[in-house]
């Protein structure tokens, strides 16, 4: 029989926020697949796995992530054959990604590299809590209530974004750090600078939460969220 590959969320940083499902395959699965060559968070992710799971007598399946351009599927040919190597070994692979699998996850793209070589490959995907969530928490914030219209965008659409600041109750900007002064600006045209909460790195170590005015551009990682949530929890 082949193995099986498991998309497991682990959260944003913090072992703890693991569910007991990923801890479970974790301690079963008998390789781990650690992708590398682009700043993604996997290296990030091993670093949480250990924090929960004695990975003693694992192997590591590093796999390249090459960052290019161009389609995805194509790219990730090569890391998608190592994984069906493993896999056609009977052997189970966990891949471990930060935050939940299915919202702006590298893992997709190995997904699809993986259907097109073999459309029979069994994967499960395990969810996790997503950075989104645990901002909001770590916050004090809710995201939506009764009838309010949350929207999640990458700070890239900040061309297009002044409609959707001005419809939606909550905005969720993803991707930040690149832009950190023109999203500043753009919330400040739009009256919405007092309402921005920028949070970084959260759940791991260095942890920060503030009012996105009092963020210096020097100081912004690349782990992290702006949430403009216009409304109070009242």
């Amino acid at each position: 029989m082949k193995g099986k590959l498991y998309a497991l969320g682990i959260g944003p940083g913090d072992p703890e926020l693991m569910t007991q499902k990923a801890i479970r395959i974790l301690r079963e699965a008998p390789v781990i697949c650690i992708p590398r060559g682009r700043e993604d968070g996997q290296s990030v992710a091993l670093g949480i796995i250990s924090g929960a799971v004695d990975l003693g007598g694992k192997e590591m399946l590093e796999v390249h992530f090459p960052m290019k351009k161009g389609s995805q599927r194509h790219v990730l040919r090569p890391a998608a054959e190592e994984v069906l190597a493993v896999l056609d070994s009977g052997r189970d692979v966990a891949f471990p990604t930060l935050g939940d699998p299915v919202l702006y996850s590298t893992f997709f793209h190995l997904y699809d590299a993986l259907l097109s070589l073999s459309p029979e490959v069994e994967i499960e995907i395990v969810p996790g809590v997503s950075s989104i969530n645990a901002s909001a928490a770590r916050a004090g914030m809710s995201l939506a209530l009764s009838g309010d219209r949350l929207a999640v965008l990458p700070a890239t659409y900040l061309e297009e974004m002044g409609p959707d600041l001005r419809k939606y109750d909550t905005v969720v900007l993803m991707k930040v750090h690149s832009v950190i002064d023109r999203i500043r600006d753009t919330l400040d045209m739009e009256g919405l600078l007092d309402s921005a909460v920028y949070v970084s790195r959260v759940g791991m170590e260095g942890e920060t939460i503030k009012p996105l005015k009092d963020v210096s551009p020097e100081d912004v990682h690349y782990f992290s969220t702006v949430i403009v949530r216009k409304h109070n929890n009242a």
